[in-house]
């Protein structure tokens, strides 16, 4: 039996199938939470909403929703990856940011699709060799050339703006992570080496990023005012020792999303830690003061909705 509930939003009420907390993945279950998403009757009543009240509406359908890690893949027919191209019942910080991004600027389940898969994945093209694995490098540029997305980062600190350079060694990272990212049965030798081979003629790419220090977000709270409405944070490391680890130095560790609510920076993410792994809500800035004592935390990368959004 479907159960439903209603959730009203600014004045503004939409009926829809509860999603289940994490359980067995049920790809029917949440074909079905779609559609009624985007039923005419809701998108009707969506389109009164700004980017800003999209944003902070859809993010809020999760709250609580549990962390997993890795989350989503190419989807059932993949020959390496086949976790769901789209799910609701949980998330990690990066498919939690699409996954609101895409519901924010869509109008129909076809319309989510879409867009999943223009943010996720190079062009477009569904494989596990065009996602965008890389935040600074990958996803960031992606996002501006389709123009959802831009990074204002320097708009909001200009004089006060930080930048980083960190070379990111893609050939090596996949060399360390062939293997874990065989999820498929069968052939598995012959599906690692094909990764390796595909990834051979990768070279190091050195990826520049703006940031807006940490020490500068706490000493200097007013430029919290120069923010956009909504758009995606990406926090920002620095003297990152990963490289053993993974193959390659990074410069962005944690991604999610923000709107301004009563004059103050929301930040909505698929939180990791062990105290709180699941999706949760804070203010920006006591986010930065609470994570300020970490030595590599070096401050956000801001992207605020593309104008006219």
């Amino acid at each position: 039996m479907n159960m439903a509930r209603a959730i009203t939003f600014f004045s503004i009420s939409i009926v829809l199938a509860v999603q289940p907390a994490f359980a067995e993945f049920d790809q029917s279950r949440t074909d079905l939470y779609l559609q009624q998403l985007y039923t005419q009757s809701n998108v009707e009543k969506l389109e009164r909403l700004s980017i800003q009240r999209r944003v902070e509406y859809f993010s809020g359908l999760f709250l609580g929703r549990p962390y997993l890690g890795g989350a989503l893949g190419e989807g059932a027919q993949s020959a390496f990856d086949n976790d769901p191209l789209y799910r609701f019942d949980a998330f990690d910080c990066t498919t939690f940011v699409e996954t609101v991004t895409a519901l924010s600027l869509s109008r129909s389940d076809l319309d989510f699709k879409k867009n999943m898969n223009a943010i996720r994945y190079s062009g477009g093209r569904v494989s596990l060799l065009s996602r965008n694995h890389f935040t600074s490098a990958d996803w960031n540029p992606n996002v501006e050339k389709i123009g959802i997305l831009k990074d204002v980062t320097a708009d909001i600190g200009k004089t006060e703006v930080t930048s980083l350079e960190t070379l990111i060694d893609k050939r090596a990272w996949y060399e360390k992570q062939a293997a874990s990212m065989v999820l498929t049965e069968g052939n598995r030798d012959a599906k690692i080496g094909a990764i390796l081979t595909k990834t051979q003629i990768l070279v190091p790419q050195l990826s520049q990023l703006n940031f807006l220090s940490k020490e500068i977000m706490t000493t200097k709270p007013e430029l919290l005012k120069s923010f956009p409405k909504a758009g995606v944070i990406n926090i920002v490391r620095k003297n990152w020792k990963v490289k053993d680890a993974i193959g390659t130095d990074l410069d962005i560790s944690h991604q999610g999303v923000f709107f301004e609510r009563d004059g103050e920076i929301i930040f909505r993410h698929a939180s990791f830690k062990k105290s709180s792994q699941f999706v949760v809500e804070v203010p920006l800035l006591e986010y930065v003061k609470n994570n300020f004592n970490d030595q590599t935390f070096a401050g956000v990368n801001v992207l605020s909705f593309a104008e006219g959004l």
